[in-house]
């Protein structure tokens, strides 16, 4: 009986996908037959994007579209390496003299794409207005313990931190932007130049996003020399274009279930590499139910994570013991495991005074906020807590109404993501009792006295060995308290032209090695501008 509830939800999830396939195979076919090729020119690469960028000012990109984008346009103090650590960028060298100060040496003859110098006042500006409160900077937020931003010379910068502080670096990855630049706004007004790779020609929102190369920044021929990232919100379509050649790259937008037959293709390959992207289950701690133990691990044992990730997802992700990934530095994989089991997940409902009534049912409801994009996460989670007694009503709405909602804590239960976390720090936005919103991310209202002192601790804590056993003890303490319900860790996976060559993947989803692509003239999936 339990296992043909579980094998039912995902033989439907699975005929769904199937529907969609053999309408993409019918509508590539119908497109080849009645429309001749697309026109193409060798050095302009298409890349479709699920969501328009909500800024591209560096000090306002906060959403996952944004941060990719922006992160090909400028560049900060330093940036996230390939190997979950930071390496300069904007920085030829960096000091730390003190526990509370960091010196940077700007790398000479960098350049904005509007021709200025980079000069440390840039750097010092950059920083000042998104400190400043009347700009609303959601990423104010997280610079707060910077104390001073200095200017010693024009090659200098030194950042004063309130105290010890020891992810100071996370904070210096901010896109610097020119003195002066005025402050418009998360959703207004023109991109600032940068002195990344490329520059932005045109933003259309909801439409498009034109990128061409800034002429200042050293790229080596043959390179794009241009990237039309466009919003096309349908996954279908995606795949639709990347099958037609209209475009030429994809990452981590493509139905699983799609994969197979697009890398099939002759004109297209699909690279899939380990990826840190977390996706977890949240409980709201202001409902008692919730915070009893018991009741949040039945729930744990009552998901079968791994025939998810085997069915939906198919082998696209892997099954997560905590926030931190295996590639990350402090990562400690030796935690309490919940593998599927629903007879132990009744026996502690069971002991939580939740005994089955004659119904099947035990008198414990909840309701699931989610997206209608991840509604079909809630028809699963919904099935599975079924068989152990547990109903959970599935709300969906739009993703504003949605995030709002998790926001202000109205939800029972949700799931959602945190993408490129590098510093373990995260852990103290959202676990720390005090972090809840508008200070942090702590959304849940989870409290545990433990929590705080270790999370603390680890804010302080410079000593690379000891902060790696207070991260280690943190992830010891979620996998047993279960603020959090870990799902998996998404994998990378970008859908290409055969003809493009040097991309490099990174772990936490990042695009900037699309600057170096190299391709043919005779590519396919490249667009005309």
């Amino acid at each position: 009986m339990g296992e043909q509830g579980r094998n039912a939800v995902a033989g439907d999830a699975c005929a769904v996908c199937r529907a969609i396939l053999a309408l993409l195979l019918l509508a590539t076919y119908t497109a080849g037959c009645q429309r001749p090729s697309v026109t193409q020119q060798s050095d302009v690469l298409q890349v479709d994007i699920e969501t328009s960028p909500l800024s591209l000012d560096p000090r306002f990109a906060t959403d996952a579209i944004s941060s990719r984008l922006t992160e090909l346009v400028y560049n900060g103090l330093v940036r996230p390496g390939p190997n979950l650590d930071f390496v300069g960028d904007l920085a030829e060298s960096i000091e730390h003299p003190t526990a509370a100060m960091l010196v940077f040496h700007l790398r000479r003859g960098v350049r904005f794409a509007d021709g200025r110098r980079l000069l440390a006042r840039d750097v010092q500006y950059t920083y000042y207005s998104t400190l400043d409160t009347a700009t609303l900077s959601p990423k104010r937020a997280g610079l707060t313990k910077i104390a001073t931003v200095e200017s010693p010379d024009e090659h200098t910068v030194v950042i004063r931190t309130r105290g010890p502080y020891a992810p100071a670096l996370e904070m210096a990855t901010l896109g610097v932007v020119p003195y002066g630049t005025p402050v418009r706004g998360a959703r207004n007004g023109p991109a600032p130049p940068g002195t990344g790779p490329f520059t932005v020609a045109r933003f259309v929102r909801d439409e498009e996003v034109r990128m061409v190369r800034n002429r200042y920044a050293a790229a080596s021929d043959p390179a794009l020399k241009a990237i039309i990232f466009k919003v096309v919100p349908d996954p279908t379509v995606r795949a639709l274009e990347l099958a037609e050649g209209v475009c030429g790259f994809a990452e981590n937008n493509i139905e699983p279930d799609l994969l197979g037959y697009l890398g099939q293709l002759p004109a297209l390959r699909v690279e899939n590499s380990a990826g840190t992207t977390y996706q977890y289950l949240a409980f709201n701690f202001r409902d008692s139910r919730l915070r009893d133990l018991r009741v949040r691990r039945a729930i744990a044992y009552a998901i079968d994570r791994q025939a998810i990730v085997r069915s939906i997802l198919r082998g696209t992700a892997r099954v997560a013991t905590g926030m931190l990934a295996p590639e990350n530095w402090a990562y400690d994989g030796g935690v309490k495991n919940y593998a599927y089991d629903p007879e132990r997940a009744g026996s502690l409902l069971d002991a939580a005074g939740y005994a089955r009534r004659r119904d099947g049912t035990r008198g414990l409801r909840f309701v699931y906020k989610t997206t209608p994009e991840n509604a079909l996460m809630g028809v699963i989670l919904q099935a599975m807590l079924r068989r152990v007694g547990i109903d959970l009503e599935v709300r969906t709405n739009e993703w504003a109404t949605f995030y709002a909602d998790i926001q202000r804590g109205n939800f029972d239960l949700t799931s959602m993501d945190w993408v490129g976390v590098t510093d373990p720090h995260h852990y103290y936005m959202i676990f720390d009792s005090k972090m809840v919103p508008p200070l942090g991310l702590n959304r849940g209202a989870y409290a545990n006295p433990e929590m705080d002192r270790l999370v603390e601790a680890g804010e302080v804590t410079l000593d690379p060995a000891k902060r790696r056993r207070i991260y280690a003890a943190v992830q010891k303490l979620a996998a047993l308290d279960l603020p959090y319900v870990s799902l998996w860790w998404r994998d990378n996976v970008a859908v290409m032209s055969r003809e493009l060559a040097d991309f490099r993947p990174y772990p936490n989803g990042s695009l900037i090695s699309l600057a170096g692509l190299r391709i043919s003239p005779s590519i396919h999936g490249l667009a005309t501008p």
